[in-house]
């Protein structure tokens, strides 16, 4: 797939999309937006940021760039190893996986006719167990969304199997040479049999057997990110790969986030301490105000509590 019909199948979906000399850039979610494709550095000029935040029209750009631009430091959790196998995996989520695979009963690739009848009910699940609230899309988006998704060229839905149950899917979408993960959702009674693990390294394994895959990206760290989703990911085989976070600001708007935005934001985040919107608000704010000098202080956070073979969309992931 190349960079202009991943931009038309964000347009498709209902996403604002504005192209520049650098790049695509989409909004998914409303005045925010995010340079694609998602796996790569870019260095957009002024005269282009401005283009996006005027013409979008946007409140805030965020976009990597190489590490050595400077900056404060993020990290997108990628695979390249040609050898996959059990190896691979840490001890315990190797354990994981191997119950997994022998729990399921099958882990395929599936068509988005069938994901399109039994996926929203997984992915409303994750999103409640996971945000303690119903996703902002209904039934109606989600069978849009598989319709687009089957018609747009390298982008595939694969399932694992309790019985005839769906225990979990992925979607995942082959852009130039990076296989990027895009969803993951899974059925919250049937997590017990490892149905993630089992699907992960599945796809992994068989992605880095094809020679146009040059690695896998699972999203970026996200602002705020559960240690045990971080543990999960190293363990099933994913390095962090550094880039330069870049946030850019509407320079009409920027004088009052700077003043009082940051203020006000952060009263909401500690009044509201589970709610996932003010705590990235916050995280985004002191990054661009300099105070936050890592996307990846977040390790340091006390963990929850959540089953570490759990999935869930980090916040640079597009939403479904």
């Amino acid at each position: 797939m190349r960079p202009a019909q991943l931009a038309e199948f964000f347009r498709q979906l209902g996403d604002r999309v504005v192209e520049t000399d650098s790049c695509f850039w989409y909004s998914p979610q409303p005045f925010i937006f995010k340079s694609l494709s998602f796996h790569k550095y870019v260095k957009p000029s002024r005269a282009e940021l401005l283009k996006v935040l005027m013409m979008g029209p946007a409140v805030a750009l965020r976009y990597p760039s190489a590490p050595e631009d400077g900056g404060p430091v993020g990290a997108m959790y990628i695979c390249d190893d040609r050898n996959y196998d059990f190896a691979s995996l840490s001890q315990n989520v190797r354990s994981h996986t191997r119950r997994g695979l022998a729990r399921c009963d099958r882990v395929e690739q599936i068509d988005f006719d069938y994901l399109a009848r039994y996926g929203h009910a997984l992915n409303e699940e994750t999103t409640m167990r996971q945000m303690g609230c119903l996703p902002d899309t209904d039934d109606q988006h989600w069978q849009r969304y598989c319709a687009i998704a089957a018609r747009t060229p390298d982008v595939e839905a694969w399932g694992a199997f309790v019985g005839d149950q769906l225990a979990t899917f992925i979607v995942g979408m082959l852009i130039e040479d990076c296989y990027y993960i895009h969803l993951q959702k899974s059925a919250s009674s049937l997590l017990k049999y490892y149905p993630n693990n089992a699907l992960l390294f599945t796809v992994i394994k068989a992605k880095m057997a094809c020679p146009e895959v040059k690695f896998l990206s699972h999203g970026v760290k996200a602002f705020v990110a559960s240690k045990g989703l971080a543990h999960f990911k190293a363990g099933m085989g994913f390095t962090l790969r550094p880039y330069s976070e870049q946030l850019a600001f509407n320079p009409l708007l920027k004088p009052f986030l700077m003043w009082k935005g940051d203020a006000i934001v952060s009263r909401f985040a500690q009044r509201y301490p589970d709610n996932q919107f003010w705590l990235r608000a916050s995280r985004a704010l002191r990054l661009a105000t300099g105070d936050l000098p890592s996307t990846l202080e977040d390790e340091d956070e006390e963990p929850d509590h959540r089953p570490t073979n759990l999935q869930h969309s980090d916040f640079a992931e597009p939403r479904a």
